[in-house]
Parts: structure tokens; C-alpha cells; sequence
């Protein structure tokens, strides 16, 4: 078993546990029934996507966490801001983003957390194409959208190329 196999592992085993621990509050007996249950997800998710990016890295996870707790803070609190203005400052607009992480897990919590991202929701998904959904007019570049990928992708022990950002589609969007 390689390593990042390994690690990966016991990432979900860990996180498991604590979960089970926090939803038990600290019972012991009830291990009797979440031992069980987490071997049950570490076997699911090892069947998930291929063993290389099918779970999350240890320190991937130490390292996402507190930018996606930061991150969906920021984007309630920012959308909270923008629909209690008396003016209601929207623009709201559908980008196109080329995605760059393979199919699996890893897309699929990008996908995700794009939806937490201040002002943005995952709307559709075409082919290898991100359609976003803002409340505000598209940006010159989907630099937000870029960062969270990259995260996900060191989440996850994966490398992303940096494609030409003229190549994507910034500029596509319409209203």
C-alpha cells in the first residue's frame, strides 16, 4: 500500500472518529456501532474515484479546513450583507470556468465549495466546464475560482496545470 494510500486512510478515519465522537458526546459504548460505521466509510471511499485522488491527504485536510471555514464565513456574511443593503448592490451573472481536476472526488468538492464561495453557486456542469452563478458582475479573472481549486487539488496530493488564464473564459458570461 503506497503511501498517500496510507495517509489517506487514516485522514477519513480520523475525521470519522471525531465526528462519531462529537455526535456521540463522548459515549464509549457507542463505538460499539461507530467502529463498525467508519470502516464502512473508509471501505466506500476507497472504492470512490481511483486510490490515488479518491481521499483526502491528513495534512491536505489540516490545510483545507480552516480556508473553507473562513471561506463560507466570509461568503454567508457577504451574502447576509448584500441582501439586508437598501439598495440591494446585485448584478447577478453566469460565468464559465474550464475546470483542470480530473473527474471524482476532487471535482465534486471544488464543485461544491465554489457554492460557498462569497457570492458564487455552482449552477451547472457541462463536459469539463464549470457554469457559476454570481451576484455580482463577472471579474476580469475567476482568480477566486483558481484559488479554491488549487486548494482542493493540494487537498486531495493532486498538481494542477496552470493553463493560460486568456485560454479560459473569463470573459464569458451573460446575464
Amino acid at each position: 500500500m503506497n503511501r498517500h494510500i496510507a495517509s489517506s486512510i487514516v485522514s477519513t478515519a480520523l475525521l470519522s472518529g471525531f465526528i462519531w465522537w462529537i455526535l456521540s458526546d463522548g459515549v464509549w459504548a457507542s463505538w460499539i456501532i461507530g467502529l463498525p460505521t467508519i470502516l464502512l466509510i473508509v471501505g466506500w471511499n476507497l472504492n470512490q474515484g481511483t486510490p490515488s485522488q479518491s481521499l483526502p491527504r491528513f495534512f491536505g485536510l489540516l490545510e483545507f479546513l480552516p480556508y473553507f471555514l473562513w471561506e463560507s464565513l466570509r461568503g454567508g456574511i457577504d451574502v447576509a450583507r448584500l441582501a439586508l443593503a437598501p439598495n440591494m448592490p446585485i448584478d447577478p451573472c453566469f460565468t464559465v470556468y474550464d475546470l483542470r481536476l480530473p473527474k471524482g472526488p476532487a471535482q465534486r468538492v471544488f464543485i461544491n465549495t465554489v457554492s460557498l464561495l462569497p457570492g458564487t453557486l455552482s449552477a451547472d456542469l457541462l463536459r469539463e466546464k464549470l457554469i457559476v452563478h454570481r451576484l455580482r458582475g463577472a471579474p476580469d479573472d475567476d482568480q477566486d475560482l483558481r484559488e479554491c481549486e488549487q486548494r482542493v487539488a493540494r487537498l486531495y496530493g493532486l498538481t494542477l496545470t496552470d493553463a493560460d488564464p486568456s485560454q479560459s473564459n473569463p470573459g464569458a458570461s451573460w446575464s
